[in-house]
């Protein structure tokens, strides 16, 4: 018992620190534009930098640390190399050189979620649900706190030492990490041949195409709120006041799961994302801002829903390799519709029209939410 409460103790606060910095970089678009001079497709193509090689990567690393029993090793040397693509970022001499660099931060978020699952799933195999919501609590306060604290630190100094004092704690975690638990048992029964099979290509489709519009609207909510004439700590403000609601959705919508399964939740917050963009985009001022508040509700809470779905289809033998599957298609969508909303909102001339076209993507994932395996209990 004292041993499950350590692993997820850690793995709350290890989460924390990962989806804070998984989520800093929009705090920073502004201060970066204004540096170099930035439109919206060039801010798109370093969000695609900063997310691609956690999608690629993420399936072949959970099979590694599944097979050679290394999770520990992976998510403390993630969050290593995460920490010390900061570190570079703070000295960078050029916008490509902090495209560069930044790809750093994506291997290092390629390490933390298919290993800190199989920990968890491990520890509270009847329990999974409920426990997967409180670690994902972890990350959505790192994701509030993270455009928060970015900009008031940028608006005190500047963006270099915010960047600094970002890539500190992450290099202190990988301590912490490497310190706290122990390393897992390697095993050889795992087997990435079969492992990737219809139900969890549903499943990642499902939540990947989703968080397309989840990420589209963080990555451009505080320099669209900017270039409307907010300062940046408001605008700052008003997107950690948007994420606090996914510190709320997370266990809530990991004990949904346990009640009810995952197929009904994710048709109920796929409807209420289109419902929402729509909103979005028929509005203007607080109306909207809540509309993606609304997004945000619904994304959020299918984070502990999509990875208790994941580990469940993949066993004991392949937890890593089938949330690696699910949060690498992930990545791979939302790191490529950043360039491509950046690139529309250039092309069209405005932000807010772009982003309203992300309801393409909210549909597009409704029949693979609808094809998702009825299952009421996920424990």
């Amino acid at each position: 018992m004292r041993q499950q409460r350590v692993i997820l103790l850690t793995f709350i606060g290890a989460h924390l620190v990962n989806d804070f910095y998984a989520t800093v970089l929009p705090a920073f678009l502004p201060a970066l534009a204004r540096e170099w001079d930035l439109d919206y497709a060039e801010l798109g193509i370093l969000s695609f930098a900063f997310s691609l090689l956690s999608g690629v990567l993420q399936p072949s690393l959970g099979h590694f640390a599944d097979r050679a029993g290394r999770r520990r090793f992976l998510v403390s040397a993630g969050f290593l190399v995460g920490g010390c693509g900061f570190l570079l970022m703070a000295v960078a001499p050029s916008f490509w050189f902090v495209v560069a660099v930044s790809s750093l931060c994506g291997l290092g978020t390629a390490t933390y979620h298919p290993q800190a699952t199989a920990f968890i799933v491990e520890a509270y195999p009847n329990d999974r649900g409920r426990m997967l919501g409180l670690h994902g609590w972890g990350g959505s306060i790192g994701h509030f706190l993270a455009p928060l604290v970015a900009t008031l630190v940028i608006g005190a100094a500047d963006w270099r030492w915010a960047m600094l004092l970002v890539g500190i704690p992450i290099v202190a975690t990988s301590m912490a990490v490497r310190s706290t638990l122990h390393e897992t048992t390697p095993n050889p029964e795992a087997r990435l041949k079969g492992a990737i099979r219809k139900p969890i290509v549903v499943a990642a489709l499902a939540f990947g195409l989703l968080s397309v519009v989840l990420y589209s609207f963080i990555t451009f909510v505080v320099k669209m709120l900017v270039d409307e004439g907010w300062a940046d700590t408001t605008a700052g403000a008003a997107l950690t006041t948007i994420l606090l609601v996914g510190a709320i959705a997370q266990p809530v919508g990991g004990r949904i799961y346990d009640r009810f399964g995952g197929r009904r939740i994710f048709i109920a917050a796929n409807l209420g994302t289109v419902a929402a963009v729509l909103v979005f985009s028929q509005t203007s001022g607080v109306v909207s801002l809540v509309a993606i508040g609304v997004v945000a509700m619904f994304g959020f809470g299918l984070f502990p829903v999509s990875i208790a779905m994941a580990s469940k289809i993949g066993g004991e033998t392949r937890t890593g390799v089938s949330v690696g599957v699910l949060f690498g298609v992930t990545g791979l969508l939302g790191a490529l519709a950043r360039p491509a909303v950046g690139a529309l909102a250039e092309a069209l001339g405005d932000i807010r029209l772009a982003l309203s076209w992300t309801v393409v993507s909210a549909i597009a994932a409704l029949p693979f939410a609808m094809q998702l395996e009825a299952d009421r209990s996920a424990g």
